[in-house]
């Protein structure tokens, strides 16, 4: 054992003896100043950016694979996702209650949550 703490020892020893690469003393910019953009970078960029696919701009075909071919909202989040459109099984069933319209929804039941359609 106490061989094994001898090398240990060495081992630290060696590591903590180790010189350091040299490091310049010219740069004052430190990593994160370097890593930043300015504001109006992200504002370029922003602007470059594509137009996000919504859920509720496929409501007609949410509403087809649902009425008419009976597939689950599980589902229907497959086949969007399989066509490049960005869903899971519970943001398809909420665009689905949003795209009802008032007129048809249950009185009874409690339509607060669902939020309407854009």
């Amino acid at each position: 054992m106490n061989t094994r703490k001898a090398k240990v020892k060495k081992t630290k020893a060696a590591a903590v003896a180790k010189p350091s690469a040299p490091q310049s003393s010219s740069s004052t910019i430190t990593p994160l100043d370097s890593e930043v953009p300015l504001p109006n970078a992200f504002l370029e960029e922003a602007k470059k950016e594509p137009r996000r696919q919504l859920i509720t701009d496929h409501i007609q075909t949410i509403n087809v694979l649902r009425d008419e071919k009976r597939l689950t909202f599980r589902a229907i989040a497959d086949w969007l996702t399989a066509r490049g459109i960005e869903a899971d099984h519970s943001s398809v069933y909420r665009a689905y209650l949003a795209a009802i319209p008032q007129e048809q929804r249950d009185p009874r039941e409690d339509w607060s949550d669902v939020d309407e359609p854009l």
